[in-house]
């Protein structure tokens, strides 16, 4: 058997190749700077719901003046990580909102309460509608409805559910329920003179629950971050 061997040759148009991905690299990446003011802009962002102005920028940072920030917001607009808008503009890739993960709800207390947030996870914004201020996070536990497939995910313990804030749904929406002072993932299905909150799991020792006035709607279901955040 014969084997061919090809010694490759570098020519000069390689080099300059090479030298052109090595100085766009470069130019796409962020001084300190740059990156505390991009940085700055994504939290403005998720915590208002709205692209912060200039002016909005310089307080955060405690700049003297605009023409700083807009020197570092240009720079930021040639190198993709800004749209290039006269005004500000996160590019799609780049834009993240923050969603409050709540923990366990005190009998009475609003739902997302300062107490009741552990953490903030960030989030695609074309994953949701309307405001980060509509949505929260609530970590799944145990296997009650790890049957149900949303866009063809489940919901396994230790999954973080996302939910949009509202106090109605539609009969087969997988809902958040509170129970006196406990929240709970299922199915609401309206029956005659009450309503049964039904389990959608694999395990048959899960039960639906029975309910008629003592309980209420705090949000539908709409996404799931599973463990290996998917």
């Amino acid at each position: 058997m014969k084997v061919s061997l090809f010694k490759p040759q570098i020519s000069w148009w390689n080099i300059y190749a090479i030298c052109v991905i090595i100085s766009v690299l470069m130019n796409k990446s962020l001084t300190a700077k740059q990156k505390l003011v991009l940085v700055t802009i994504q939290d403005l962002k998720a915590k208002h719901g709205n692209i912060p102005t200039l002016e909005d920028v310089r307080k955060a940072l405690d700049y003297s003046g605009t023409s700083s920030v807009q020197r570092h917001t240009d720079a930021l607009k040639e190198k993709g990580y800004l749209g290039n808008t006269r005004g500000l503009s996160l590019s799609a890739s780049d834009e993240k909102v923050q969603i409050p993960l709540v923990g366990n709800v005190a009998c009475g207390a609003p739902f997302l309460a300062t107490e009741n947030i552990e953490a903030y996870i960030p989030l695609d914004a074309t994953r949701i509608s309307g405001t980060p201020d509509d949505y929260f996070f609530l970590r799944a536990v145990g296997d009650s409805m790890n049957n149900a497939k949303l866009s063809g995910k489940t919901i396994d313990d230790g999954d973080f559910v996302l939910i949009k804030k509202q106090q109605t749904a539609d009969p087969g929406s997988r809902i958040v329920a509170l129970i006196g002072d406990e929240a709970t993932i299922k199915k609401i299905v309206p029956e005659d003179g009450h309503v049964r909150l039904q389990p959608e799991s694999t395990n048959p020792k899960n039960k639906p629950i029975i309910l008629f006035d003592d309980f209420s709607v705090q949000g539908v279901v709409v996404d799931v971050i599973k463990k290996g955040g998917r």
